[in-house]
């Protein structure tokens, strides 16, 4: 029956015009309600040019209609997740200066939990502030505003804005936990903050008692300033950076550079003893039988190393090995740079030794 029909029909005519499985897409893309040009800021449609300004048009709308439009886009975007959007289309709803109170604090409250969201809370705030402006005793706005507050770690406004609400409503569940949270976390912060002042001020005296005692000694520091600070005595070098000189059971102990200019190598001593002697710490470093890598052939051994430091004048100034720190630096001619006491070590009566004697005047 169907091809008797068929056949007494005769071939089909081509639609002028129509879709094909070729062209389909391309005219889907044309279609003034699917165009996705806009995105790419090209002009609208006339269509859809049309359809926006009924919707949004301030001469097609009263004011309460551009709210309401706004808001509904604003909820739409919310619902998405897309909480940028819901914000700006809540704020170009709030432009719309509506004479409606309750769309005002709508817009308001559904933009603070926009804002909420993304973790503006002191944005939030702001809005559940305006929006209790508006609206006195606003339960959702009171309780955003608690939120905010919490999250923003100021326990005491959040009390106080969890006391506003439960005014209204003692049963409010959320804002009971919210408060009893709060006075706790209160408690616990203003404990931290004491205890982090009784900190500072430890920390305090123990600097100002260490400048004291760095004058006292009579070190001579490389100053940016007219007067010695604490910034003068922290160290450069990345070997000892939060190593800085420091006071234990009245002796300064500070960390020192040897260099090895020979070959071109540095040690870093974090713990230096004002008390110490320099032999001490070579018969630790080179008395043993294992060998600095750039040392294999064992020459840098503890009787055989000369110690120096350049002074303030640029003069080279030999250290005898059983002189102690505070012998080598105080009341003398060195000036300490950096925070770091530095000295130059070098194999006695080698070729590079006696090169290195040649660039300076020597005081013994």
């Amino acid at each position: 029956m169907l091809e008797a029909k068929a056949a007494t029909r005769g071939p089909r005519t081509k639609m002028v015009d129509g879709f094909t499985e070729e062209n389909w897409e391309e005219e889907m893309q044309n279609h003034p309600f699917f165009n996705q040009g806009w995105k790419e800021g090209k002009e609208l449609s006339p269509l859809m040019q049309g359809l926006q300004d009924l919707k949004y048009s301030p001469d097609e709308n009263t004011k309460e209609e551009l709210a309401k439009s706004y808001k509904e886009d604003g909820n739409f975007n919310f619902k998405c997740k897309k909480y940028r959007f819901a914000i700006a289309s809540y704020t170009e709803g709030l432009k719309a200066m509506s004479e409606d109170k309750e769309m005002k604090t709508q817009l308001l409250t559904n933009r603070a939990a926009a804002q909420f969201h993304i973790e503006n809370y002191r944005s939030s705030l702001l809005d559940c502030e305006a929006a209790l402006v508006v609206t006195p005793m606003h339960m959702k706005a009171v309780v955003r505003g608690a939120q905010c507050c919490y999250k923003l770690k100021h326990y005491a406004d959040c009390v106080t804005w969890c006391d506003r609400g439960l005014e209204v409503d003692t049963t409010q569940a959320e804002l009971i936990k919210m408060r009893a949270d709060s006075v706790q976390m209160e408690k616990a912060k203003q404990r931290d903050d004491r205890k982090k002042m009784a900190a500072e001020k430890r920390e305090k005296q123990e600097h100002s008692a260490l400048l004291d005692i760095i004058r006292q000694r009579g070190i001579k520091v490389q100053s940016r300033g007219s007067s010695l600070a604490l910034s003068d005595l922290e160290p450069c070098h990345p070997a000892a950076m939060q190593k800085m000189v420091r006071l234990e059971e009245g002796v300064l102990v500070w960390p020192v550079l040897f260099l090895y200019p020979e070959v071109g190598e540095t040690d870093f001593i974090e713990e230096f003893r004002e008390t110490d002697q320099f032999a001490d710490h070579l018969d630790a470093m080179f008395g043993t039988q294992e060998r600095a890598p750039w040392d294999q052939q064992g020459r840098y051994m503890p009787e055989a190393i000369v110690i120096y430091y350049e002074d303030s004048a640029a003069n080279l100034v030999s250290v005898p090995p059983h002189c102690t720190l505070a012998q080598a630096i105080y009341n003398t001619g060195f000036m300490l740079k950096a925070g770091t006491p530095g000295f130059i070590l070098m194999v006695r009566d080698s070729k590079a030794h006696k090169d290195f004697l040649t660039k300076y005047d020597l005081v013994k």
